[in-house]
């Protein structure tokens, strides 16, 4: 199983593991594990009067429900650091929301970049079939290149069904034709 990605920032909170390294037991009795709750207590009770219970439960819902607490350019740092951690690495070496938040943004990036580099605007996208040969060779170049589902590339490709995708990565992946050999170089040498 991968491992979670762990980024170092200043002021992050950071999960509580129950046992140590090897798996060996890090509070031995039951006074070490009662003082750890004291503690732990006492610091829930200093967050609820300093931030209001409003704020400390915001902060938990977005705990919860996402990958990180705090702003949006909280969230932004975060991302710069994870491609940072990234670069040069597996993917499969990491896990995890902001694997999966940095990925989408690359995704998308790469999408507007692509489009830029076949020639294509936003509303081509809609206005043209979905199996135009741009679309498929930018479908391949995604596919290949993120851990995006199929259904958000055909989604965003405006391509139909998920299928659709299979099909143009491996029409593409064999396709000796000059116009996709060209148009695949173009977005292979775009720097993403």
């Amino acid at each position: 199983m991968a491992r979670s990605l762990r980024i170092e920032y200043a002021g992050a909170i950071y999960h509580v593991m129950a046992r140590g390294n090897q798996g060996l037991t890090r509070l031995v009795s039951g006074g070490d594990r009662r003082g750890y709750e004291a503690y732990l207590e006492t610091r829930v009770l200093e967050l609820g009067l300093k931030a209001g219970r409003k704020e400390l439960e915001a902060a938990w819902e977005g705990l919860r429900r996402g990958w990180y607490v705090g702003g949006e350019g909280f969230g932004k740092g975060l991302l710069a650091r994870a491609k940072e951690v990234l670069s040069g690495k597996r993917p499969e070496s990491h896990a995890g929301g902001a694997r999966r938040a940095h990925d989408l943004a690359q995704a998308r990036r790469m999408v507007q970049v692509g489009m830029g580099r076949l020639g294509l605007e936003e509303v081509d996208l809609a206005q043209t079939p979905k199996g135009q040969i741009e679309k498929q060779v930018l479908a391949w170049w995604l596919y290949g290149r993120t851990t995006v589902a199929r259904r958000w590339i055909a989604e965003n490709l405006k391509m139909g069904y998920e299928s659709r995708v299979s099909q143009a990565v491996r029409a593409m992946e064999s396709s000796q034709a000059p116009g996709v050999i060209k148009m695949k170089k173009k977005l292979v040498t775009s720097g993403i």
